[in-house]
């Protein structure tokens, strides 16, 4: 019997599944409407689309953007904030910073938790973790007699200094869920024990905030999954790059937000390692937004945090992604100044660019691509969507060409031009600006639109390579297959170098992998299976921003801390440009963290040894524009589904599929290798 394992990335529009049989290595795939609100129906359409039996179901991986979408709409559950007396603005404060600091009008959105509903009890710790007021009973009741009054869903306990002493925090958690069992409630020093009062006040509120709602969805997705008939293990993405239980998830749902773009660059570092290539720059451009990684040594970056809105952040380890407003609906326009703009403000998936033919009036990518020939409208999500060309130029000759006094094409040859450098500034951002050069890594396209406008974008920043993987818009889905089990721990140092006793560094350690342990036996995982990983955060006193650094296995002696903080100085200085002696100033060593890795169902790509030539793929010819060639050329159009390894031809070329279509410019030439990836290279192909 085959066993398969499934992925399923649900989106705002679409909903993704990849089902790889781990036998024969095929893939399948289904791209299906997604369903708001539950989202649920989308996900069992998709595998019945497929037509697998639910018994021959390994693993089922779920990743989507339900998380981030609650917080975006403003649709988590109604929550209090229980902090100390005197505390109560941490949320609203924020960083007392702006999203815009030049635009004098603009209003941040409200808190997640109105300053109505945050509730100050009397109690203080110091920064050492010394009791100074202990935790009042009578506010404590208090403040459980406003949650029941006012019918909260969610309670956060974040009070102050906490991560330096947790017992405060633990005995009102007690009373909350011995008062008022039916309402979620944490602590953030379950949550984040760490310093920092914004981000982790934010981050515990955040999981608050998506408890009672992830909660639900997981306990639909598990009744239909078992109605549907599957039997098998069912694990969640984090944005960690790893996937979680049922428990894990609901026990810290703000992990699962960001799930799809840790997925895409965890999918993009494994496939380029079978191309051949270990330095990789993920590119995963969609309807929307574009997202950038970093991939070295066939491993993706990692952040401590990330921010879902500017006054938002969530502060657990994630994959390094970055974002822009850039994708196939990216509307451009004009600004007072008479410059073409581009982004970030989007068409969505309602109305959608102008060619879709659903109201839509503004002119985007989409539109843009498909004047010059480079989109076919009777192809378009392998022909179950029309395109209509002639709207698409209405929008651009109205809103672009007639205002700048261009004509269609070099109004739609300036919108994507705008775009790419929108795009090409996000990968310098990620490369150049941070030491890396450009040219010593590949650009790995996917997302329906990724493979469109890589080869352009590449060849701007002397990239000298793309890849584009077999459906590249669905590879944040297969990406997800690849994920395994992680769990981060941490805990507190503070404590600057000179003072660092290795022994209790390695005690601290020694703790963190007791009760990662224990945590992963919880989920099944047996204990020689977990693989774990020792790191520091490191940075100058009295600095706030740290960088993170890998501690070896084994003893931990004063040699490990003095190597430790050579390798601090000499990261500072390729990341920033500087170091500063310590003759100046102390390095701090801030948190010990654990990163637990343990097997899960992943299975691997098969290489298809059937072989073929490239002109065995050509479907048809047509006229598409190409400013750097002149104008209109004459370019081959191919079948993806017809290019076998070995196959080579050189641009212009088009090369269509189900869910995407590559553009091959003037000057590009392609090979296909044996897991039918398309490697191109674009080092002849000129600079716009």
């Amino acid at each position: 019997m085959s066993k398969h394992i499934v992925a399923v990335d649900i989106g705002g529009t679409f909903s993704d599944l990849v089902c790889l049989d781990t036998a024969t290595g095929e893939i399948r795939n289904a791209k299906v409407p997604s369903t708001p609100p539950t989202f649920i129906d989308g996900v069992i359409n998709a595998l019945d689309k497929v037509g697998i039996d639910p018994l021959d179901m390994l693993a089922f991986k779920h990743g989507s953007t339900i998380a981030t979408n609650a917080i975006i709409e403003r649709r988590g559950a109604k929550t209090a904030l229980v902090t100390t007396e005197g505390f109560r603005d941490v949320l609203g404060a924020g960083r007392a910073d702006r999203t815009d600091h030049f635009d004098l009008s603009s209003v941040e959105r409200p808190p997640l938790v109105p300053r109505r509903d945050v509730l100050g009890v009397r109690e203080r710790v110091d920064y050492e973790g010394a009791v100074v007021a202990p935790l009042d009973p009578a506010s404590m009741q208090r403040a459980i007699h406003l949650i029941r009054r006012r019918e909260m869903e969610a309670v956060a306990v974040v009070f102050l200094n906490s991560f330096m002493n947790k017992e405060h925090e633990y005995r009102a958690l007690a009373a909350i869920s011995e008062a008022l069992p039916e309402v979620y409630a944490c602590c953030s020093y379950d949550i984040l024990p760490e310093l920092k009062e914004f981000e982790r006040t934010s981050t515990t509120a955040v999981n608050a905030y998506l408890g009672p709602i992830v909660d639900r969805y997981l306990s639909s997705l598990t009744e239909r999954l078992a109605r549907w008939g599957f039997r098998g293990q069912t694990m969640i993405i984090h944005s960690g790059g790893g996937v979680m239980s049922l428990d894990a998830a609901r026990r810290l749902p703000a992990r699962t937000c960001m799930s799809g773009p840790a997925g895409g660059a965890v999918g993009a570092a494994y496939i380029g390692r079978l191309a051949g290539y270990s330095n990789l720059i993920s590119f995963d451009m969609g309807g929307t937004s574009c997202d950038v990684a970093l991939i070295s040594g066939g491993e993706p970056g990692t952040r401590p945090g990330w921010k879902i809105e500017h006054k938002v952040p969530v502060q657990f380890p994630a994959i390094d992604v970055g974002t822009i407003g850039a994708g196939g609906g990216t509307i451009a326009w004009i600004d007072k100044a008479g410059a073409l703009r581009s982004g970030p403000q989007s068409a969505g998936a309602d109305p959608g660019p102008a060619a879709y033919g659903s109201g839509g009036e503004e002119p985007t990518n989409t539109d843009a691509n498909l004047v010059l020939g480079r989109l076919d409208p009777n192809a378009f999500l392998g022909g179950e969507f029309k395109l209509h060309p002639e709207l698409a130029r209405e929008a651009i000759q109205r809103r672009v060409a007639e205002p700048l006094g261009f004509s269609i094409e070099e109004a739609a040859e300036g919108i994507l031009r705008v775009s790419n450098e929108n795009m090409v500034e996000a990968l310098r951002l990620i490369s150049v600006e941070r030491g890396n050069d450009p040219r010593d890594y590949a650009l790995i396209a996917f997302g329906g639109a990724g493979p469109v406008h890589a080869a352009h974008c590449a060849a701007e920043l002397s990239i000298p390579t793309v890849i584009v993987p077999r459906s590249p818009g669905l590879a944040s889905a297969f990406g997800q297959l690849r994920v395994e089990i992680r769990d981060d721990t941490q805990r507190p140092l503070l404590t600057k170098h000179d003072d660092v006793d290795p022994a209790e560094l390695e005690a601290v350690f020694s703790e963190l992998e007791d009760e990662a342990e224990q945590l992963l036996r919880r989920e099944g995982v047996a204990g020689e299976e977990v693989q774990l990983q020792r790191s520091v955060d490191l940075k100058y006193y009295p600095q706030t921003s740290y960088i993170n650094l890998r501690v070896p296995s084994g003893h931990i002696d004063q040699a490990v801390v003095d190597d430790l903080v050579s390798s601090f100085l000499e990261r500072h200085a390729d990341e920033f440009g500087y170091s500063v002696g310590l003759d100046l100033t102390s390095v701090e060593f801030v948190n010990a963290r654990l990163t637990a890795l343990a097997p899960a169902p992943v299975g691997e790509l098969v290489a298809d040894g059937a072989r073929g030539a490239g002109a065995d793929a050509v479907i048809d010819t047509r006229e598409v524009h190409f400013g750097e060639a002149g104008g209109w050329v004459l370019a081959g159009v191919y079948d993806r589904t017809r290019l076998f390894q070995g196959a080579s031809f050189d641009g212009p070329a088009i090369v269509q599929e189900a869910d995407s279509t590559t553009i091959v410019p003037p000057g590009a030439h392609v090979q296909v290798d044996r897991y039918h990836n398309l490697i191109i290279d674009v080092r002849e192909v000129a600079r716009i």
